[in-house]
């Protein structure tokens, strides 16, 4: 009896405590909640148009479907010398800055401002980096498949050279697709984007001034596809690119809940954001 009596008063606490968790869940106080505006920019003079998104940041806590008012934004973009002033149609989604009207100059500095008639500011700079001769290559190795002495398919294994500029701190990104034609095909050209690398941003740290060599993701050429390329893009990005895409990388790699939260990294004062530059060097090669 006494057993049965201890047994019931443990279950009575586990259920209370229980509830008390509950209820003290419930009472939690969020931290407050400071609008900021959200600042999305990038400049390069290989852009046709530079387009600069801005809004304002969404709530971590509470109601997260809560939109706060920026007001009507005036927005100016300087070089230093040269300054133009963005009216709303610039700023819209589908808008931007066309390059005959603010050309974007390798080596200069642009400074970017936000300012709206309810209250918010936000300021940010870039410089856009030299360009460089990095000499880029492609190299690739076919494997060929074959079934009763006939090829019934090639698999290509490409590789991406380039050279880095020896004594200047460099940050790289490197893009590649797929470009597939086929008469057959009501989407042609076809555009598939393939891997490049272990990571595709780097910099060139420890391995100043040497000879780059990344593999792509492999591919297949077949008796159905008319023609096949492949397009690479180098890009020289600031160290500001570089910072931004490597935060967000161990942002989205946070799998333990006990680690410490880790911020992207954001170069807008006043705001929230990345504000950045790159050159762009790129290379076609035929595959068929």
């Amino acid at each position: 009896m006494k057993r049965t009596s201890y047994t019931f008063i443990v279950s009575v606490l586990a259920i209370l405590t229980f509830f008390s968790c509950e209820k003290e869940v419930n009472n939690i106080k969020y931290p407050e909640y400071k609008p900021k505006l959200d600042i999305s920019g990038y400049l390069s003079p290989d852009n046709l148009m530079t387009k600069i998104i801005f809004s304002m940041n969404l709530r971590n806590y509470g109601n997260q479907w809560q939109f706060d008012d920026m007001g009507h934004p005036t927005v100016t973009l300087s070089d230093g010398t040269n300054l133009i002033v963005l009216d709303s149609a610039q700023m819209s989604y589908r808008g931007g800055i066309k390059r005959s009207d603010f050309p974007i100059e390798e080596g200069k500095t642009y400074t970017l401002e936000v300012t709206t008639d309810k209250g918010f500011n936000a300021e940010a700079s870039c410089t856009v980096p030299f360009r460089g001769n990095f000499n880029l290559e492609i190299d690739t190795t076919l494997r060929k498949y074959i079934y009763e002495d006939s090829i019934v398919n090639i698999s290509v294994q490409p590789d991406f050279y380039f050279t880095d500029i020896k004594g200047v701190d460099n940050y790289y990104m490197v893009l590649c697709e797929e470009i597939r034609y086929n008469s057959d095909r009501t989407q042609s050209p076809y555009f598939n984007p393939l891997h490049v690398g272990e990571k595709a941003y780097f910099s060139d740290k420890d391995r100043d001034g040497l000879r780059y060599k990344l593999p792509i993701e492999s591919t297949g050429l077949s008796d159905m596809t008319d023609s096949c390329f492949l397009k690479i893009y180098l890009l020289n990005t600031d160290k500001v690119y570089y910072d931004y895409k490597k935060s967000v990388d161990k942002y989205n790699s946070g799998e333990d809940p006990f680690t410490e939260p880790s911020p992207v990294y954001s170069n807008i004062s006043g705001g929230l954001g990345i504000f950045a530059a790159y050159t762009v060097d790129s290379l076609i090669f035929r595959l068929k």
